[in-house]
């Protein structure tokens, strides 16, 4: 007998920190009992730590999500000990490389797919099943504004991210009638690692262009994420959501003043 998905159970990739790390907080806030996954075991087990002191039940399992055998034997593990998954949050991606596209090796090319799409379909080759046999599921893909329109010496995380979406608008068409829904995200400049370790004066042409006039938070995108797997996302299937502050919405090269 098929183990039937547990709707307060939610696994998270690239848990360990940033975006992740902050859709996990909300989700065990939210009463969800998380599933915590990342490459970075230190982080991780920082994470779980902080969560169980907050009275959350959370479980960190280290895995690289774009080894589809570590994905499968570490699910195994995760559905043994915990249960199915009825929320499957897959926000492990990575960034770069920033330059040309003619000067993208094939290595780059293919770490990149490996991240931010084939550990997607690891994903959720994985829990579709599951998920159908419960009928119940939400899937909630982490992409980027990127991933609806280009950039310059981003190509390849363009790729990646777009592809992402055209995943999740086929998965929301493919497993709806399963009472399984699938959107993604699409954030814009986040306030995290990444965006802190910027050259100032790339962070003061960025802001200079976000009509909201700031970066986003990742506790921003996090209650987004808790949103569309919540009580009232269930209608919400196959959309993607952009969080940017405006940005993608004005595409003149600065913002007007007051």
């Amino acid at each position: 007998m098929a183990v039937q998905p547990d709707v307060n159970l939610a696994l998270v990739t690239g848990a360990s920190r940033g975006i992740g790390a902050a859709i996990a907080e909300a989700l065990a806030e939210s009463g969800r009992r998380v599933v915590l996954l990342a490459r970075d075991a230190e982080a991780l087990s920082r994470l779980e730590k902080k969560l169980v002191a907050a009275g959350a039940q959370a479980h960190s399992f280290v895995c690289d999500v774009a080894n589809g055998a570590a994905v499968d034997a570490t699910l195994a593990r995760v559905e043994a000990s915990l249960g199915v998954p009825g929320i499957i949050v897959n926000n492990a991606g990575v960034g770069g490389p920033f330059h040309r596209a003619d000067e993208v090796s094939n290595e780059e090319w293919e770490a990149l797919f490996g991240v931010n799409v084939d550990g997607v379909y690891h994903l959720c080759r994985w829990a579709l099943p599951r998920m159908k046999a419960g009928r119940y599921g939400r899937i909630v893909n982490i992409s980027s504004i990127q991933g609806l329109f280009g950039g310059a010496r981003s190509s390849t995380y363009a790729a990646t991210k777009h592809a992402l979406i055209g995943y999740t608008r086929s998965l929301a068409a493919e497993w709806g009638a399963f009472g399984i829904t699938c959107n993604a995200v699409c954030p814009g400049y986040i306030d995290t690692e990444m965006l802190l370790n910027a050259d100032p004066a790339s962070r003061t042409e960025l802001l200079r262009r976000i009509p909201a006039r700031r970066f986003g938070t990742p506790e921003e995108v996090a209650k987004v994420v808790a949103f569309l797997v919540g009580p009232h996302g269930g209608y919400i299937n196959g959309s993607a959501l952009v969080v940017d502050g405006g940005l993608s919405s004005h595409l003149a090269n600065d913002v007007p003043s007051e």
